[in-house]
């Protein structure tokens, strides 16, 4: 391969629309948390800074096609007639980069009616008549014949440079007679004709034997092959038109000098805007750090003196961040270590609170410390800015503290904003929001099982640790805000979640108490159970196996049984014995229905009734799950470790799980659940009278839609109509389609798409509205609660078909159920309020979905359980009422409400 040119006299001429589309087929399904597709910039990109990284040219330019007709246009009506219209995806992303070469200050030119081939052609002969030397980057096949003296070619993909006697040796021919072969050959990508039935090979041979594609026609008789000779006599006009077509042009109107393509120094900062705006974390990390928060040396403030010294000095900083660092990522299970104070811009603090080891600062006890922070944790306008403060207030909380009052979180800001974000920790916040790098934990104590404990390591670098975290909280702050603000989510963070974040670390500190006792008896239960259905998985199989083996079970299923249809998974080629596959069989045998009994038994008995007893915490007997508000893109709350949001309620299993729930004794547990709040939120967005009448006149809707689906008169729908039209009902909210609903509801397809039909002849204005949620989040790429909360859907706009539907369905969902989840969220804000304010002992303890579980002491069950149907009915004004049906009981399972009835 050709050496690489000196970089002083070189002048790299990158084929821009080649690169641009490549970079687009290269990287699929990249975009960044708004929805902008980024895969083309984010290629074209890498491609740009790997050049310059490696070769360091001094002279550089771009060049781009323009979406005018050419002259090549006027010379053949059909050229490029073919090619597909380029994909909106690409389209968008064009202003993108060339934003992004302007950053990076590297010329860029197009010229209406010319080709980028032909801009380079141009640049490449002026380059070399000027004594330079032109390296064109592309992969374009076509640009290979410019290659000759001081001219090269750099193809990015094989990272190879080509001279001429490198183009003879790759391409079969010089690179003078490219031009030649591609008017025999033809090019499908540019709808050049060429010659029927002369390919690649047959192209090539021929230009070596006669040199040049005119000696060819000259000589055409003289060719014995005959699929060659007869096309060369008849149709040497288009061989001749598609050479013509095929010659890059090297006299285009360019008005520029080779001197003028010096590349300059980078605009770094709006590179770094642009760069963070895209979410190019790795692109970030290689522009000059002006803005990395780096490790510095963070004072430790050990005294009473140095810590109120410390507090005082950030008086009239503004936003001040918190870093706590403590020694167990459950907060419920952790201590205090030490905790970061740090302004915006200046020196950080750092307190060491439970350091050991040897040379270890002094302990200083939380409560000492708290005492000294008062006047941040009181600040008027919550200066405290933190990342994820509910951890850090459940942290502080059970070490002693009263407050602090936040008035920001970073984590929740950057959810709110870019909820399809896959994470929001502190380094990727700040990367892809701040252009800001903090370090790592990791990169002191190690990873995983061998990770050292916090409290050993040297306290100077756990302090410069956390103190530069603590300032990347603060820098993000002002930039977050403004982001919300533009956005209109700042009332969504300052009134609803970071209120929450609150009562959700009184929840989490609360937990739940558990009956260990019955768990260990439904334990013993189960297992007898399981040995119940084993025997008879045996039985059926005709011999023993192992059960919880799919390659065993696929074994037995479909070459044992013989049970069809079977299907292989792709990646290992096994059967496969999943859910889908077992239902379908168990319709037509008895062991793949025993099989998913003893699998729902086994998830159980290992989620829940083994697990629960050994979370229960040591010192308040109870489980503490984690409520996450930063993970569902829908604003909808989710439980982990352990998940109490998804026990399943709908088989007798799962509710057995809820009968462990309990209360301390003189407690009573109440549990609010708002009735059908979807539906009612797709009347208010409707406005479909028909659905609001039926809403306010306090009937059954799906009775109402029973009977709208099944033509008769209420009074005479069945359960099994109801059971149906209630499934219509949730499906239209779902955006289920005619063949799930067949399938669920065991009805033809052609049943189904009359249900479907029959409710929108119903409810017209539901289907009117569902079309117009539709149009809108093509348009916008986006959907919004009533509250303002937001999530994007670029793959509605996209052209892959499965992905569209699957977003069409998820943004007219995201609407009602984003709208469902901030009810519940303001419901909870206010309860909590008025519990304080009335000085009520009750307490929220969880909150699944729609439904709200609180304790109360028996003095005041009924005082708050009116007050609950109060605030949760309350919590948002719609064209229909809220429902809250609240019942009361010793146990999640076996609850009342006030005239003694369960619920259905």
């Amino acid at each position: 391969m050709a050496a690489r040119p000196d970089p002083a006299r070189a002048v790299y001429l990158i084929d821009g629309s080649n690169n641009l589309y490549r970079a687009f087929h290269a990287i699929r399904e990249l975009k960044n948390s708004r929805g902008l597709p980024t895969n083309a910039t984010y290629g074209f990109t890498g491609m740009l800074r790997k050049l310059l990284k490696d070769f360091q040219p001094h002279a550089l330019a771009v060049l781009f096609d323009t979406p005018e007709p050419t002259f090549r246009h006027e010379q053949f009506a059909g050229y490029k007639a073919d090619r597909p219209p380029t994909p909106d995806e690409l389209l968008v992303q064009v202003p993108y980069v060339k934003r992004v070469l302007e950053a990076l200050r590297v010329p860029t030119f197009e010229v209406p009616g010319w080709e980028a081939d032909d801009l380079i052609g141009t640049l490449a002969r002026r380059s070399r008549d000027h004594g330079r030397h032109a390296v064109i980057v592309s992969s374009d096949k076509d640009l290979l014949q410019l290659v000759g003296e001081r001219i090269s070619y750099y193809h990015p993909v094989r990272d190879a440079f080509y001279d001429a006697a490198d183009v003879e040796r790759v391409f079969g021919v010089r690179p003078d007679q490219v031009p030649d072969v591609l008017a025999l050959w033809g090019d499908l990508s540019d709808s050049i004709p060429g010659v029927p039935g002369i390919g690649d090979k047959g192209a090539k041979d021929l230009i070596r034997r006669f040199g040049s594609l005119e000696a060819l026609l000259e000589g055409a008789a003289q060719v014995e092959n005959k699929r060659y000779r007869e096309p060369l006599l008849a149709h040497a006009a288009e061989a001749r038109l598609s050479k013509e077509l095929a010659i890059v042009r090297c006299d285009a109107p360019l008005e520029v000098q080779v001197e003028a393509l010096t590349l300059g120094p980078p605009d770094v900062e709006a590179a770094r805007a642009l760069f963070t705006e895209l979410e190019f974390g790795a692109f970030l990390r290689d522009l000059p750090q002006a803005q990395t928060v780096v490790e510095a040396e963070t004072p430790l403030a050990v005294s009473d003196a140095q810590i109120a010294a410390a507090v005082a000095g950030l008086e009239g900083s503004g936003t001040v961040g918190l870093g706590l660092v403590r020694d167990h990522l459950d907060p419920m299970r952790a201590g205090i270590v030490g905790l970061a104070l740090a302004p915006a811009h200046g020196a950080a603090a750092y307190v060491p609170v439970a350091h050991r080891g040897l040379g270890a600062p002094p302990e200083c006890p939380p409560a000492r410390l708290f005492a000294a922070m008062r006047p941040l944790f009181d600040a008027d306008g919550g200066r405290l800015a933190g990342h994820d403060v509910k951890a850090d207030l459940v942290l502080m909380r059970r070490c002693g503290a009263l407050g602090p009052r936040f008035g920001f979180d970073t984590m929740l800001a950057s959810y709110l904003l870019n909820p399809e974000r896959k994470g929001h920790d502190l380094e990727i916040v700040a990367r892809e929001v701040g252009g800001l790098e903090v370090p790592i934990w990791s990169h002191l104590l190690g990873e995983g099982a061998r990770a050292a404990p916090v409290a050993e390591a040297d306290a100077g670098r756990v302090a410069a640790k956390a103190g530069a975290r603590a300032v990347a909280v603060a820098r993000l702050v002002p930039i977050l805000r403004d982001a919300l603000e533009e956005d209109g989510l700042l009332p969504l963070l300052q009134d609803l979640e970071l209120p929450l974040a609150e009562i959700l670390a009184d929840m989490e500190m609360t937990g739940v108490r558990i009956d260990v006792p019955f768990l260990a008896a439904l334990s013993s239960e189960w297992d007898a159970e399981l040995r119940r259905l084993t025997s008879g998985i045996y039985a059926l199989a005709g011999r023993e196996f192992n059960i919880n083996s799919p390659l065993q079970l696929g074994e037995i299923l479909f070459e044992t049984l013989k049970l069809a249809p079977g299907r292989k998974t792709r990646k290992t080629g096994a059967w496969s014995t999943d859910s889908e596959v077992l239902e379908v069989l168990a319709e037509r045998h008895d062991l793949p229905r025993r099989l998913l009994e003893y699998r729902a038994i086994q998830k159980l008995k290992s989620t829940y009734v083994d697990a629960l007893p050994a979370l229960v915490h040591p010192q308040t007997g109870r489980v503490h799950t984690s409520f996450n508000q930063a993970v569902a893109a829908t604003g909808r709350l989710s439980s982990s470790d352990p998940n109490l949001q998804n026990i399943p309620i709908r088989t007798e299993q799962g509710r057995q799980i809820r009968r462990a729930f309990v209360t301390d004794p003189g407690w009573t547990l109440l549990s609010a659940d708002y009735s059908q709040i979807e539906l009612r939120i797709l009347a208010h967005l409707s406005g479909d009278p028909g659905l609001i009448e039926a809403f306010r006149s306090g009937d059954d809707v799906h009775r109402r839609t029973a009977a709208i689906l099944f033509g008769v008169m209420p009074g005479l729908v069945t359960g099994d109509m109801r059971r149906r039209a209630k499934a219509v009902n949730f499906g239209i909210v779902y955006g289920m389609g005619p063949q799930r609903l067949a399938r669920d509801q065991g009805v033809t397809a052609r049943q189904a798409e009359q249900f479907i039909a029959g409710y929108f002849a119903g409810f017209p204005k539901v289907k009117g509205y569902i079309d117009a949620s539709i149009a809108s989040a093509e348009q916008e790429g986006k959907v919004r609660t009533l509250l303002g909360r937001v999530r994007y859907f670029p793959e509605i706009r996209g052209a892959d078909r499965n992905a569209r539907q699957q977003a069409i369905r998820a943004a007219v969902n995201s609407a009602i159920q984003g709208t469902a989840a901030d009810i519940i969220k303001k419901a909870m804000v206010e309860l909590h309020r008025r519990l304080r304010r009335e000085g009520r002992r009750a307490r929220m303890l969880l909150q699944v979905h729609d439904e709200l579980v609180l304790e109360a002491p028996a003095d005041e069950v009924e005082p708050v359980a009116a007050m609950v149907r109060e605030v949760m009915e309350g919590a948002h004004p719609l064209t229909v009422p809220l429902v809250a049906e609240v019942r009361r009981g010793s146990n999640w399972l076996d609850l009342k409400d006030a005239d003694g009835r369960s619920k259905e």
